[in-house]
């Protein structure tokens, strides 16, 4: 088998989005996002701003995604436009830290949501302990991974069934709120209050756990050599999917904001729960950490599905192991990518368990900066190389991609405020060290090349 196959149309490409985005950020983050504004009116313009900022990116995407048509995404922009070193430290984090933490943590969120004890034992694996809540965390990649093993359209059809259903439940929550349950009005009174310094400094903080929430809309240029069409269907993918997903996230904090005031708001620590319990009753809130766990379950698919992409287009750069770009000669997939990434998150989840996220923590500075260093990669491209053809090319060109860049940096400005510098040095010395890795490996790959001669 020489090439990936594509079995991915719009419809598959548009849920891989959908599902990449909502995850577990909708139903834990609104609370945090809530103390740092004065009203519901500007709870409200936040997400927005936070999905116009997403669909920014995907605007850019689908201008990159459409001309450089080939798996791997972010890694193969950062290459054309800068060269193998910065391409090469963006798929070092990737690969080995970012993409494969997050398949853990959704994993464990997942497990964790079912309810499942932390603390009973199954089984050992050397000296560490291993719990229920582990063991079905690895059972959810295992299971996952090999779905999307034997074949993309497969994992990808399971993928929208998950998608769709956890849609279909947000909007039941919404739907049901709004005209059978017992919210209150009176939570929007004085909801937009006059427009201070500290309004668009609560914004601009808010925007930082907000990026998570939003994080996974550029899904589609992971798989691009799996979608069919890719001129027209990756941009169509990004800019629906993001879209879609921003009015669903804006809708559901209204029907958070229509039974919760903002102090009790902020105090919840499963604000999708107790929604759910002020409007519908209380088997409705207990019912929503299964609409969570379901959530976690649908992004885990299509992390699965989408992140061993990076790792299978380094490998066929040579700047990670050969095995990395095989590709099944019966399934046409990326199998190798899909093993390896597969092993690393389960080693993960038996390595750190809940509290990986302090690492995802560390590593998410230098991860907004190669996505604001991606965005830019637009205006490189357009100087360099004017005669690559374009298919799509990004609407509101150059404020759209202009403005992603200008609010990703306030954004790390922010978070190093946050956060602190001593965190934000760690993320970038992880970063770092793939310098001297990257020469070491080219090294060894001259000197493989000169023997087999």
């Amino acid at each position: 088998m020489t090439g990936l196959k594509r079995d991915l149309g719009l419809f598959s490409a548009t849920m891989l989005v959908i599902g990449n985005i909502i995850g577990v950020g909708i139903f834990l983050t609104p609370g945090e996002i809530a103390g740092l504004l004065p009203s519901a009116g500007w709870v409200l313009i936040a997400w927005a701003i936070g999905g116009f900022l997403a669909t920014a990116g995907a605007l850019t995407y689908g201008e990159l995604g459409a001309a450089y048509p080939y798996a791997g995404g972010n890694y193969v922009f950062l290459r054309v436009a800068y060269g193998p070193l910065i391409a090469f430290l963006y798929g070092w984090a990737f690969v080995l830290v970012t993409s494969t933490g997050t398949v853990a943590l959704l994993a464990i969120g997942f497990a964790k949501q079912i309810g499942l004890s932390e603390e009973a034992i199954l089984f050992r694996i050397g000296a560490h302990a291993v719990s229920q809540t582990e063991a079905l965390a690895l059972a959810a990649v295992a299971v996952l991974s090999l779905l999307n093993y034997i074949g993309v359209k497969f994992g990808a059809g399971v993928t929208n069934t998950i998608t769709f259903a956890k849609i279909l439940a947000m909007a039941a929550l919404i739907g049901l709120g709004v005209t059978i349950g017992h919210g209150h009005p009176e939570n929007f009174q004085n909801a937009i209050v006059s427009p201070g310094a500290n309004v668009w400094v609560g914004i601009g903080a808010a925007l930082v756990p907000m990026a998570f929430a939003y994080s996974g809309w550029n899904a589609t240029v992971f798989v691009s050599e799996e979608v069919q069409n890719p001129s027209r269907n990756i941009p169509l993918s990004l800019i629906c999917g993001t879209l879609l997903t921003a009015l669903i996230y804006v809708a559901m904090n209204f029907i958070y904001l229509y039974a919760l005031p903002m102090n009790q708001m902020v105090a919840e620590q499963s604000v999708a729960g107790a929604t759910a319990t002020v409007l519908l009753g209380e088997t409705a809130g207990k019912s929503i950490s299964f609409l969570v766990a379901f959530s976690a379950l649908g992004c885990l698919g299509a992390s699965i599905l989408t992140n061993p992409r990076t790792l299978f287009a380094m490998s066929r750069d040579k700047l990670f192991f050969s095995f990395g770009e095989k590709i099944h000669e019966k399934y046409g997939t990326p199998s190798g990518a899909i093993v390896f990434s597969a092993v690393w998150a389960c080693g993960l989840i038996v390595a750190f368990g809940g509290s990986f996220d302090e690492i995802l923590t560390y590593l998410s500075v230098p991860l907004v900066v190669f996505l604001c260093l991606t965005v830019a990669a637009i205006f490189v491209l357009r100087f360099r190389h004017p005669e690559i053809p374009r298919p799509y090319k990004c609407w509101g060109y150059p404020w759209v991609p202009g403005l992603y860049v200008l609010i990703s940096i306030v954004m790390l400005i922010n978070r190093v405020q946050v956060r602190g510098p001593k965190k934000v040095a760690v993320g970038l010395i992880v970063c770092a060290i793939g310098i001297p890795v990257y020469y070491l490996w080219q090294k060894i790959c001259r000197n493989s090349e000169s023997n087999s001669r």
